[in-house]
C-alpha cells in the first residue's frame, strides 16, 4: 500500500507470504483491523505489517505470527496506534532500523496497548524514537521482553555508534509475563546520546525456567520507575506515587 489516504484493510487473511505480508508507505489515515497473518517461525523477512513514511495508522484486533516482526515501524512512522494484537511467533513489535548511513530519521507518537506476545524474540525495541508507550502488555516466553538497543546491527558490519540518534520519552506501563533469558530488561543506550525520559510503571517479569531469576541490564539510560518494577532497573530513579 503506497501513497494512500483514508484506506481500510479489514478481515484479510494472509498466509505464507514470501516477504512482508502488508507494507504501508507514504500513506495517511490507514485503518487495519480484524486480520490474520501466518508464516512459519523460521521464515526470514516475513514481517506481518511494516509501516514507514506514514501517519495516523491504526492496527487492531488482529492475530499475527511470522518469522520476522509481527509489526515493524521504521522511519517516518508517526501517530501509530496498535491495540488488541496477538503476536507470535516472530520478533515482536519493533521500532527501529532508523538513521541508516548517517541520515536523521524519526518515529514518534507510537502507542501499543492490550497486546499479547507469545514465544517471540523481542517485546518492544527502539532505534530513534520519541513519545512511545507500551501499556497493558502480556509476554509469554519472550526472549527479550523489554529492549532498547541503540547498538543494533542487522548486518555483519556496521559503523561505530559514536553518534547514535536520540531515544526519548518511552513508557512501559503494566507489562507482565515471562522471559526465556536471564536478562528480561535491556536498556543498551549510547553513552554519547543517552536515552532519556524512560518510564517503567507496574512492570513484573519472571523467568520461564522454573527456579531461575531474571535481571536487568542498563547503560546510558535516564528516567524513573513507579510502583513495583521487577526486575529492578538500576539506572532508573524510584519515584513514589505521591511525587
Amino acid at each position: 500500500m503506497l501513497s494512500c489516504t483514508d484506506a481500510q484493510i479489514w478481515g484479510l487473511r494472509s498466509i505464507n507470504s514470501v516477504m512482508m505480508h502488508i507494507s504501508v508507505g507514504r500513506s495517511k489515515r490507514v485503518d487495519i483491523r480484524d486480520i490474520t497473518i501466518v508464516a512459519p517461525d523460521e521464515s526470514p523477512n516475513t514481517d506481518g505489517i511494516h509501516v514507514q513514511q506514514s501517519q495516523f495508522v491504526s492496527i487492531r484486533n488482529s492475530i499475527i505470527g511470522t518469522g520476522d516482526d509481527c509489526v515493524s515501524l521504521s522511519e517516518g512512522a508517526e501517530d501509530i496506534t496498535i491495540r488488541n494484537v496477538k503476536c507470535g511467533p516472530g520478533h515482536g513489535i519493533s521500532i527501529g532500523s532508523l538513521g541508516k548511513k548517517g541520515s536523521r530519521a524519526t518515529a514518534s507518537n507510537i502507542h501499543v496497548s492490550n497486546c499479547t506476545l507469545t514465544k517471540t524474540t523481542n517485546g518492544g525495541g527502539s532505534g530513534f524514537a520519541s513519545n512511545i508507550s507500551f501499556v497493558d502488555i502480556t509476554m509469554n516466553d519472550v526472549r527479550y521482553p523489554i529492549i532498547i538497543d541503540q547498538y543494533y546491527c542487522p548486518h555483519s558490519e556496521c559503523d561505530a555508534q559514536a553518534s547514535a540518534v536520540e531515544v526519548r520519552d518511552v513508557k512501559y506501563i503494566g507489562v507482565t509475563g515471562s522471559s526465556t533469558r536471564e536478562v528480561a530488561i535491556a536498556l543498551n543506550c549510547s553513552q554519547s546520546v543517552p536515552c532519556s525520559g524512560i518510564v517503567m510503571d507496574s512492570v513484573n517479569l519472571w523467568s520461564s525456567n522454573e527456579g531461575e531469576e531474571v535481571r536487568s541490564h542498563c547503560i546510558g539510560a535516564d528516567g524513573y520507575a513507579m510502583n513495583q518494577v521487577t526486575p529492578a532497573v538500576s539506572c532508573l530513579t524510584q519515584r513514589n506515587l505521591a511525587t
